[in-house]
């Protein structure tokens, strides 16, 4: 895991309002099969590269099994990453900035995912 990765994972579980509905159930690309929900994962879906500052984009799931909580927490997320900026273990982030966070739902599962996809604007030390 890369240090911006793991600078994504630390604003997330500092925020009182994604820590209340997800706990420390915050996961690198994939949940364990056995995850309880409602849950997080993240995964960067893009990344420049070698340049001095970096500008990839993160996705970050919201996972749970009712419809009015997937939204609480996609909310609970928007609100923890959207605009942010600061340094975060030895990065500093610029700017958080919100892309696109369509609606899924698993019926084999009776999951639903909200695929959140964010720009991360930061400086490589």
């Amino acid at each position: 895991m890369t240090v911006i990765d793991e600078a994504v994972r630390s604003i997330l579980a500092a925020n009182t309002e994604v820590s209340a509905l997800v706990g420390t159930r915050i996961y690198p690309a994939v949940l364990p099969l056995d995850c309880a929900l409602p849950a997080l994962s993240y995964s960067k879906i893009s990344n420049a590269y070698k340049q001095i500052a970096g500008v990839p984009r993160f996705q970050i799931s919201c996972w749970t099994e009712d419809y009015l909580q997937c939204q609480t927490l996609k909310q609970a997320v928007e609100t923890a990453l959207d605009g942010y900026s600061g340094t975060v273990s030895g990065i500093e982030i610029i700017r958080i900035i919100p892309l696109s966070a369509p609606d899924f739902y698993e019926s084999e599962t009776g999951v639903y995912h909200i695929p959140y996809d964010f720009k991360i604007i930061y400086r490589k030390s």
